[in-house]
């Protein structure tokens, strides 16, 4: 049998049952394998499909949003605390607070590796839960600081507790949904980061006004933040299920439809072993590399525009009330932003690479007018909206995050890619707040430069991952045809559901 240099040797489609049995061999089962088996290959009606995924979508989506809106807001709560006293409070002098907001990703860089490993063995839902209420404590710990040594643990530790969450999702997605549904679903709660930042930024202005009372004005925004997330935590604890043959909320028959809906994605259900050999097939793969480069090139600047861009806009000559006021459009892009290209998603699909380049374009406009405008007497309400066009960025990551759900195959060989994908996540958190120097305030013209370098360079990525799915699709069809019926994917969907990687399942296609 011939394959190309990127593809395993694998059964080419329809070499006959005897073959594909040869290559699941040994092989565990993923969860739901049984009630693959069970409904077999006949036809289930897309009104049945639809009706379950409308189920799903109404028992999964409102504690997923809350989780992941709360995971956004709880790390960056630093950024309105500091409108409020909070590095006076706690004598944070120099670069200290840079390094406070990059301790965060220090704790989350280290954890990355530990975290999607427990993941992988581990149930997702439980491990989620335990990670939010894990974190809602540590944001009720901030009300006991008082210096900078405590502050640099309490941030590590966060990160540590929040480093299973976006990778949790990525996996947690991919179990109940199709590849075309995940897009929307994956728009749908990464829009919650500016949806949660809007209504915390809202939250934040009316707190910082409360005065005369035992506790600091920025002691009551880690407060609620921390009590809401402990609430969410015990929530997904109770009521979130595992898989979709666990789902109590669906019945048998609605359970097997489940299943054999998500199979057709030839990507599995939920495993629990950790193989060796599919991290190799994570290395060796080509759009592993240019993910990282994605990656690092949006992600530098993120780490920056995170904890001073509200100083960025205070440079503009705002105080801090208005700067919090002002900054809200900001999130409203992004939000709406990933709404607006999940129903696009839904009518034209393939629309995953063209998310990573199109929102770049606005961002690389806003840096440019940002820059361009630096030391003369532009109207400084213009600057503004220029800076609100940078945050259409933020849309690319979510899009990041559904290549890496619909487009890596294995178990062990996504968890992989996910750790090193947010191990590079984690990294540029950490350098990015230091291209924002002191000696720089209130302009900060090498971070703004630096920002407009990054995000050019970020588009060249991804419209080179973009052309290797493309050919890398070319190539498949032309050896191994195409397919078509659910018939014919049959032999994928199997191996899939056997924790086989899409370097060794032939059947698979990349989605764009």
């Amino acid at each position: 049998m011939r394959t190309s240099d990127n593809i395993e040797a694998a059964p080419a489609p329809h070499e006959g049952a005897a073959d594909i049995e040869a290559a699941m061999k040994g092989e565990v089962a993923d969860e739901g394998y049984d009630l693959f088996d069970e409904a077999g290959p006949q036809a289930i009606s897309q009104e049945a499909k639809d009706a379950v995924r409308r189920k799903i979508d109404l028992h999964l989506l409102p504690l997923m949003c809350a989780l992941y809106g709360l995971n956004y807001v709880d790390k960056v709560a630093l950024g309105w605390a500091v409108l409020f006293n909070f590095r006076q409070d706690l004598g944070l002098v120099g670069t200290e607070y840079s390094w406070a907001s990059s301790m965060f990703y220090f704790g989350y860089l280290i954890a990355q590796y530990p975290a999607n490993y427990i993941l992988q063995r581990c149930r997702t839902a439980r491990v989620l839960s335990l990670s939010v209420i894990s974190w809602g404590v540590l944001m009720l710990a901030h009300l006991g600081l008082r210096n900078f040594a405590g502050l640099m643990v309490i941030r590590f530790l966060l990160g540590v507790a929040e480093s299973v969450v976006t990778p949790g999702f990525v996996l947690y997605t991919s179990m109940f949904y199709t590849r075309r549904e995940q897009v929307m679903r994956t728009m749908l709660w990464g829009a919650m980061q500016g949806a949660f930042s809007i209504l915390s930024s809202l939250l934040s202005y009316g707190l910082g006004h409360i005065t005369n009372t035992v506790l600091k004005p920025w002691m009551y925004i880690f407060l609620v933040l921390g009590l809401l997330s402990l609430i969410v935590g015990f929530a997904w604890l109770f009521f979130m299920p595992e898989t979709p043959n666990k789902a109590k909320f669906l019945s048998h028959e609605e359970q097997a439809i489940a299943v054999q809906r998500v199979a057709e994605n030839m990507m599995g259900i939920k495993g629990y072993q950790w193989k060796n050999y599919q991290m190799w097939h994570a290395v060796k793969d080509m759009k592993t590399w240019l993910l990282l480069a994605f990656v690092l090139f949006t992600q530098l600047p993120n780490g920056g525009l995170t904890s001073f861009g509200s100083l960025v806009i205070s440079g503009f000559g705002f105080d801090s009330f208005r700067t919090l006021l002002i900054g809200l459009p900001s999130s409203v892009v992004s939000a709406g932003s990933m709404v607006v290209w999940g129903f696009f998603s839904i009518k034209h699909g393939n629309l995953r690479t063209w998310g990573m380049i199109v929102p770049l374009l606005p961002a690389i406009a806003g840096i440019a007018a940002v820059y361009g405008t630096i030391g003369t007497d532009a109207n400084k309400y213009g600057r503004v909206v220029a800076y609100w066009l940078i945050n259409s960025y933020a849309v690319t990551w979510p899009f990041c995050l559904t290549i890496v759900g619909q487009n890596i195959a294995g178990h062990t060989k996504r968890a992989f890619t996910n750790a090193l994908l947010f191990i590079v996540f984690a990294a540029g958190n950490i350098a990015g707040p230091f291209l924002f120097r002191n000696e720089d305030a209130p302009k900060y013209v090498l971070a703004i430069t630096t920002i407009l370098v990054f995000f050019c360079a970020a588009l060249l990525c991804a419209i080179a991952l973009r052309y290797y799915m493309i050919m890398q699709n070319k190539v498949r069809d032309r050896q191994f045809g195409t397919l078509e019926t659910t018939e014919e994917k049959l032999d994928g969907m199997r191996l899939g559901m056997h924790d086989k990687t899409d370097l060794e399942n032939s059947d698979f296609r990349y989605v764009l």
